[in-house]
């Protein structure tokens, strides 16, 4: 009798360790998935769906510069973000314990006319139990900085002496500053000042 209780005890704990083998699984495919609910989110321009996926506040990380940010005070960033139309895709993305690392690429209007291409990313996405509790850039895979300063300053220096109206567009992360952002990329765009017209008079 003893035999037989022991083996009933034996396999009743193994059974309790595997439950418990395939709970940490499924917590780590959870937080596969809530990453990849973010990204969802931020494609739809879905702000509460973004906001509610992090615990109490935004903390964004991009290489040393730290964001952080109340959950209404974000509201105005992801406004201006999300005027540009931004597309983002996980190229990449695996569970490291408490972690989640994955790759991204993003693309919009802004992107593409200063980059010229899509910018790609490594992030690390920090998790507090089931939430998000911080986001990391940790390195720029793809990311042109010299083509995009000199594209931005070229836009800037255009724009003062053509449409000095909208001075400041670059620095206003507001809907408002996106639209002015939009606006003055689709004037320099169909500028004519620096294309010769033809039959004119010297």
């Amino acid at each position: 009798m003893i035999d037989f209780g022991f083996k009933k005890l034996a396999i009743f704990t193994l059974c309790v360790l595997m439950a418990m083998s395939c709970q940490q699984k499924n917590k780590e495919i959870d937080k596969v998935k809530i990453v990849n609910d973010y990204i969802d989110a931020l494609n739809a321009s879905d702000y509460d769906k973004v906001a509610g996926l992090f615990r109490d506040s935004i903390r964004l990380k991009e290489m040393d510069y730290v964001s952080a940010f109340s959950k209404e005070g974000y509201h105005s960033l992801f406004q201006w973000d999300s005027t540009f139309h931004p597309k983002y895709e996980i190229l990449d993305v695996k569970s490291d314990g408490n972690e989640v690392r994955m790759k991204v690429s993003k693309q919009c209007e802004r992107i593409l006319f200063l980059n010229e291409e899509p910018i790609i990313t490594q992030e690390v996405v920090k998790f507090d139990g089931d939430a998000i509790q911080s986001i990391d850039i940790v390195e720029y895979v793809v990311f042109n900085d010299s083509l995009w300063s000199a594209k931005r300053a070229d836009l800037m220096a255009w724009i003062e002496n053509h449409h000095p109206e909208l001075n400041g567009f670059i620095y206003d992360q507001t809907k408002q500053g996106a639209l002015n952002y939009l606006k003055a990329m689709a004037l320099y765009k169909n500028r004519q000042d620096s294309i010769p017209v033809q039959g004119a008079i010297n």
